[in-house]
C-alpha cells in the first residue's frame, strides 16, 4: 500500500473520533444540565452547599449514579484518546491542539455544577486509570523488548585479524549451526578500538532488522 495514502487517512480517523466524542458529550451534557436544571429548582436554596448536596443526591440517587457512571466511562475514553493523541502527535502538535483542549473542556464543563466535586473525584480516578494503563503498556512493550533483545543475541567470537577471517568463520558456525539446530542465525561484524574484529551471532528473526 502507498505510504501516501496511509498517511492521508490517519487524520480522517483522527476527525472521526473527534467527531463520535464531540457527539456523545453534547448529547450527554445537554442530557444532564436538562435533568440538573429541573431537578435543582426543587432544592431547598436556604441550605448551604453541602447539606444542597446531599439534599440533591438523595432525592435524585437512581438518576445520578447512572450519569456519574458514564460520565466516568466518557472522561476515561476522551483521556485516552487525547493522551494518545499526545503521545503519537508531538511533531504536529500545532494540528491538534485545540482538540485537545476542547476534549479536556469537556470534563471540566461537568464541574460548573452543585456535583462537581464529584465528577472532580471521577475526573482524578479517569485520569488515574488511563495513566496506569499506558505505564502497564509501557512497562508490558519494554519487557518484551528486553526479552526478545536477551534472546537474539546469541553468542560473542573474536577477536580476529581481519574482516575475511570474521566472515569465514561466520559462514563455517551458521552452517553447523543451522546443520545441527535447523536454526538461521545472523552475524554482525565490527572493529573494536583494540584494532580486532568481533563478530556477534545472534537468532534471525523476521519481525526484526539486523543490526
Amino acid at each position: 500500500m502507498d505510504k501516501t495514502a496511509v498517511t492521508k487517512r490517519i487524520p480522517w480517523k483522527f476527525y472521526f473520533l473527534e467527531g463520535l466524542l464531540a457527539c456523545i458529550w453534547v448529547i450527554y451534557l445537554v442530557d444532564f444540565y436538562s435533568f440538573y436544571k429541573e431537578a435543582y429548582f426543587y432544592i431547598d436554596k436556604r441550605l448551604s452547599m453541602f447539606l444542597r448536596l446531599l439534599s440533591f443526591l438523595n432525592e435524585n440517587w437512581q438518576e445520578l449514579f447512572l450519569y456519574f457512571v458514564l460520565s466516568f466511562l466518557f472522561m476515561s475514553l476522551t483521556l485516552f484518546f487525547t493522551y494518545f493523541i499526545y503521545l503519537t502527535q508531538k511533531k504536529k502538535q500545532s494540528n491538534y491542539q485545540f482538540f485537545l483542549f476542547l476534549n479536556v473542556g469537556y470534563c471540566l464543563a461537568l464541574f460548573i455544577n452543585l456535583c462537581g466535586i464529584i465528577f472532580f473525584i471521577l475526573f482524578i480516578l479517569a485520569a488515574s486509570l488511563v495513566y496506569i494503563i499506558f505505564i502497564l503498556a509501557n512497562w508490558g512493550a519494554y519487557k518484551n523488548r528486553l526479552h526478545d533483545e536477551e534472546e537474539e543475541l546469541f553468542e560473542v567470537k573474536g577477536p580476529f585479524d581481519t574482516e575475511e577471517e570474521a566472515q569465514k568463520e561466520s559462514q563455517l558456525f551458521k552452517r553447523e549451526w543451522t546443520e545441527k539446530e535447523g536454526v538461521d542465525l545472523a552475524e554482525e561484524i565490527y572493529l573494536e578500538a583494540d584494532g580486532k574484529y568481533y563478530m556477534d551471532m545472534y537468532i534471525e528473526a523476521t519481525d526484526k532488522t539486523t543490526r
